[in-house]
Order: C-alpha cells, then structure tokens, then sequence
C-alpha cells in the first residue's frame, strides 16, 4: 500500500513548480507524499543531492535514498522496521573499507524524523537523541558515548541557524559558535554540512540527514562561523562563498578556514551536484 501511494505521489510531484527554499512552501510537498512514510523530498524540496563533496547519493525508483559512498566508507538502508536489538523504524550500515561495520537502528516521529537512533559498533554503543522545533528543524542534538561532546543546542533566527552551542551537558560555558547568514542566498538545495559549516561533527548521522531523516534545513547559506571554546581561551573562524548555478542551486561551497590572527590555515572547495 505504501509503494503504490509513493508512486502516485511522486508522479505528482513531477507537475509541481519548483520551490524556491527550504521554508514553509514545503508543506505542498508534504500533502502529496505525506502516506509514503520515509520521503527525502519532504526536506530537499528542489531535489535530493547525487554529490556532496565526496559523498555520492544514490535514490532508487520509490525515491527514497537506497545508498551512498564516500571516500572512507558505503552506506545502505533499510526502510523495513524490526525489534533486534532494539525496537526501530528502519536502520542504516556503514560498511568502510577497512571492513568495519556500524549499524544505525532509528526510530521516528510522527512527522518521519529520526527521534532516536542506537549506533552500534567497532567503538561501542552511542544513543543518540534528536529534538526539532515547531519548523521540524533540528533543536538539540544528545549523544551517549561521544568523545569531546555529548548535546549541540542550534539557535535560529528568522529559521536560520545563527548560533550553535556543544560541549557536556549542563556546562555553564560550552563551545559556541556563532554563524553569519548570507542572506541573500537562500538554501535552496537544503544543504547542511554540519562539520564544515556549523562547526559540529556528527559522525555517521550526516549521513542520515542526506536521507532526510534529520529534519529540515536552514532557510539561508551560512556566510561565516566564529568559533569559541568554552575557556574563552581560543577562537577561529572560518568564511564560505558559495557558488550558484542559474537556477539558484549551490554548485560549490569554498571554505577558507583563517587562524585566531586571522591568517588563513587552509582553503577547500565542496564540490554539489544534483
């Protein structure tokens, strides 16, 4: 029953205009796929990604994402629920190429966002927590078992991240980073690079996020992120010009990282395809 509604609705989605940004205008896409369960289109609104960086997405025909590949590791999915070792929804395995796997057992919302997920493998056992906003964007992040941080807290403004927040739970002075929009750049492809541009690496679980399990993306392209470690001690930034195709599509993101006097330490350009 599911596939034929996904089939049906995504036959429909090919009449719909193009939508211009990731921000309210998503809920005509909702209506459409809203039975369809597991719909990445429901956050990339203009099309789901097939590159970002050297992360390759693969969608299958009920347009959902089956697969990826990065230069460390290949991600599959499993849409299927089951109850071992832990009651989920679907799951995810990450398979790198040294021949470790990881397995991702996630449960979801009501609105079909990850709201758990258990990580297992090599290195343990994480528990990962994810709470959204009335924008079913992402609020907080809680992570059990995670070296050098265990909750980011994302701050918006005009539904834009403008500050992030990550350390221990109950820090009085976590690490901040505060984030400068371009504002006239809107996120029309819905892209969130979480360690690059928010300043939070979140492991395996970016990969879920190109799935579109972790909620939808800020509405502007960040222009700027200062760092500032929670002893006040050291601060760094880093600055993104991004290029647009015609259609006002992120094709590249260049990303000068500049040290605490201001020189730059490195410079790399993120390569987006769809």
């Amino acid at each position: 029953m599911y596939r034929n509604l996904f089939i049906a609705a995504a036959s429909a989605l090919i009449l719909l205009p193009a939508l211009t940004a990731c921000d309210d205008d998503k809920k005509q896409v909702e209506e459409e796929v809203i039975e369809a369960q597991i719909v990445p289109m429901r956050v990339f609104t203009a099309g789901v990604p097939t590159k970002v960086g050297d992360l390759n997405i693969v969608v299958d025909n009920t347009a959902r994402v089956s697969s990826m590949s990065d230069a460390a590791n290949d991600i599959s999915f499993s849409y299927l629920s089951g109850s071992s070792p832990v009651s989920y929804s679907m799951s995810m395995t990450v398979r790198s190429h040294s021949g470790a796997v990881t397995t991702c057992y996630f449960t979801l919302n009501d609105e079909l966002y990850a709201s758990h997920c258990t990580e297992t493998g090599p290195s343990g056992t994480k528990e990962w927590d994810f709470v959204y906003n009335k924008q079913d964007r992402l609020e907080q992040i809680k992570v059990s078992g995670n070296p050098g941080w265990n909750v980011a807290n994302f701050t918006y403004y005009m539904q834009s991240i403008g500050k992030v927040t990550f350390g221990n739970e109950g820090d009085d002075n976590p690490n901040t980073q505060t984030i400068s929009n371009a504002l006239n750049k809107t996120n029309k492809g819905c892209i969130m690079l979480f360690a690059d541009n928010y300043g939070v690496d979140i492991g395996n679980m970016h990969y879920a996020y190109f799935a579109g399990l972790l909620g939808r993306a800020s509405v502007n392209l960040p222009a700027k992120r200062t760092f500032l470690s929670a002893d006040k001690t050291s601060t760094d930034t880093h600055e993104y010009d991004w290029e647009l195709k015609a259609d006002k599509m992120p094709a590249r993101c260049t990303v000068t990282d500049k040290n605490q006097d201001g020189t730059t330490r490195e410079q790399r350009v993120i390569e987006i395809s769809w």
